[in-house]
C-alpha cells in the first residue's frame, strides 16, 4: 500500500502541475510575458511528468506489480507507457515551438499554441484518468482525486 500512497502523491503533484498550465495559458494572450508564463508552467508540468513516467515504470514499479498482480492488465500498462512517449514528445514540442514564438508572435500563433497546450492538457487528463482505472482494476483502491 505504500507504493499506492507514492502513486496518489505522484498524481497530485501532476494535477497541480496541469492546473498551474491552465492558469498561465489563461494569461491575456497580449500580455508579454504570456510566452514565458506559459514556458516555466510547461517546464514545471514536463519535470513532474518526468518523474511519473520514471516512477511508474522503474523495475520494480507499479506497473511491474500490476502486470504480476493482474497480468489481465497487461494491454492497458502497455498502453499507459505508450502514451509515456507520446505526452512527453507532444510537451517537448509545445516548448520548442514556445521557445521559437517569445520572439515575435501573431494572434493566430499565440491561438494555435493555446490549442495545442489545451490538447496536451487533455493528453495528461486522460492518463491520469487511464491510471486510476487501471489501479482500481488491479488493487480495488481508488487513487482519483486529491487525498
Amino acid at each position: 500500500m505504500d507504493d499506492l500512497d507514492q502513486v496518489r502523491q505522484r498524481r497530485d503533484a501532476l494535477l497541480r502541475v496541469v492546473a498551474s498550465l491552465e492558469a498561465a495559458m489563461a494569461t491575456p494572450a497580449g500580455d508579454a510575458r504570456w510566452p514565458e508564463r506559459l514556458a516555466e508552467a510547461l517546464s514545471g508540468l514536463q519535470a513532474t511528468f518526468e518523474e511519473h513516467v520514471t516512477a511508474t515504470e522503474a523495475s520494480g514499479g507499479i506497473f511491474d506489480e500490476v502486470r504480476d498482480r493482474a497480468p489481465r492488465l497487461v494491454n492497458q500498462v502497455d498502453r499507459l507507457v505508450d502514451e509515456h512517449v507520446t505526452i512527453t514528445a507532444d510537451a517537448q514540442r509545445l516548448m520548442d515551438r514556445l521557445s521559437r514564438a517569445r520572439a515575435e508572435r501573431s494572434p493566430d500563433e499565440t491561438a494555435s499554441i493555446r490549442e495545442q497546450a489545451l490538447e496536451l492538457l487533455a493528453a495528461i487528463v486522460r492518463h491520469r484518468h487511464l491510471g486510476a482505472d487501471l489501479l482500481y482494476e488491479a488493487y480495488n483502491v481508488d487513487v482519483g482525486g486529491p487525498g
